[in-house]
């Protein structure tokens, strides 16, 4: 698989990237972030908003109304839902755009209309499923600035996610699922893996695992070169981490836990501790070597996104005969802690605190479990249901 790899420029953060020398190489950005996307319905594709999402350079997926699901489901999470007025013929397309929707419940909605909308019950069906704007197809000005000040609100209340781990699968084990949900709620999400695990597997394939693997999430990709299980915790290390988390600038940090037996772990966890000493809140996940001192005391929903974090850790083919990655032992693991969270919860991925001002968004907003939903659900959701080893292949 080909890679982004370019350096990482320093940019305010001069002189915290390590310089030539003081390590093998410097970190290097694997894979860029990925562009926004807006998905376009019916209608909606008309010529000023095309247009406009080019000037914003917003990427743009059109569909008709009626392949609207899989080609939503295909597009990924995405800024906008533009919709045209055959989305809201009858009250089914109600219940259609509030499904689409689900693929990426942050996205804004708007509806294009070609000249005035004379259509109540039509306003009032859009307005049901929670479209905030209704733009004039004949009025490209007024396009683009409703567009633009919609993605400029957007900029500002996602969140900026930063994950941090030693060896490529120590973030998507530790806290897959909850990247996978900052993801679809529309957050930017980071990657930091610190050394290339070379002494768990060939080199080439981890990070070929790991590029495969953030594609997936949806996030960019920072891979660094330290030694495998060699890690130090001192200042070269806070360092390394410092010059990414000045890049990224992030509103929420997860990285290991303290409580681990594995060195490079505990090493990343103290000098993460340091290096991310300006963000407001950072969190430790639990990795396969936890010991029984590691106490979550926050956890994450993840019942909407539980079989994509299966099928996100059956990519690390180096790491086959892992036990750790089978997925009837990922889904207990998850069912087990999601106790903490009430009956509504199904699965959970467990979080020590390390540092916090202000809440951990998603215990607040979590999705509620759906029974009567199988593995491969391809309505947005991919929950589980009660057959849990009859959907793992």
């Amino acid at each position: 698989m080909p890679h982004d790899d370019v350096t990482l420029p320093a940019g305010d953060a001069a002189g915290l990237m390590p310089e030539s020398g003081d390590f093998s190489d410097h970190v290097r950005l694997m894979r860029k972030a990925p562009p926004e996307v807006a998905v376009l319905v019916g209608t909606g594709a008309c010529e000023s908003v095309v247009a406009a999402l080019d000037s914003l350079g917003i990427t743009h997926v059109v569909t008709s109304v009626d392949d609207a699901h899989r080609a939503i489901a295909e597009a990924g999470p995405f800024t906008f839902m533009i919709l045209g007025t055959d989305a809201f013929q009858d009250d089914r397309g109600v219940e259609e755009v509030r499904g689409w929707h689900r693929f990426a419940p942050a996205a804004r909605l708007k509806l294009v209309v070609s000249g005035s909308l004379s259509d109540a019950s039509l306003l009032v069906r859009a307005m049901r499923v929670g479209v905030n704007d209704v733009l004039n197809a004949d009025e490209p000005a007024a396009v683009e600035i409703s567009l633009r000040g919609g993605w400029e609100r957007s900029r500002l209340t996602r969140e900026r996610v930063l994950a941090i781990g030693s060896h490529p699968d120590d973030i998507e084990i530790g806290c897959g699922g909850t990247l996978l949900d900052h993801r679809r709620r529309g957050d930017s999400i980071s990657l930091l893996t610190l050394s290339r695990g070379a002494l768990g597997g060939n080199e080439g394939a981890r990070i070929d695992e790991a590029c495969t693997t953030a594609a997936v999430i949806g996030g960019q990709l920072f891979l660094g070169d330290l030694p495998d299980a060699r890690i130090d915790a001192g200042l070269s290390t806070i360092r390394l981490i410092e010059a990414v988390v000045a890049h990224v600038d992030p509103t929420v940090v997860y990285v290991h836990s303290p409580h681990d037996s594995h060195q490079d772990h505990r090493a990343v966890s103290v000098a993460a501790r340091s290096a991310t000493r300006t963000v407001r809140r950072v969190f430790g996940y639990q990795s396969p070597s936890a010991t029984n001192e590691f106490n979550p005391t926050q956890f994450v929903n993840i019942d909407s996104v539980i079989t994509r974090k299966v099928e996100l850790l059956k990519m690390f083919h180096s790491q086959d005969g892992r036990t750790y990655l089978e997925p009837e032992l990922v889904v207990a693991g998850a069912r087990y802690w999601a106790r903490h969270l009430g009956a509504t919860a199904r699965y959970a991925e467990p979080f020590e605190l390390v540092r916090s001002v202000g809440e951990l968004r998603h215990v607040a907003s979590a999705p509620a479990y759906i029974s009567n939903s199988v593995i491969g659900a391809t309505d947005g959701s991919d929950r589980v249901g009660s057959d849990l080893t009859g959907g793992f292949s």
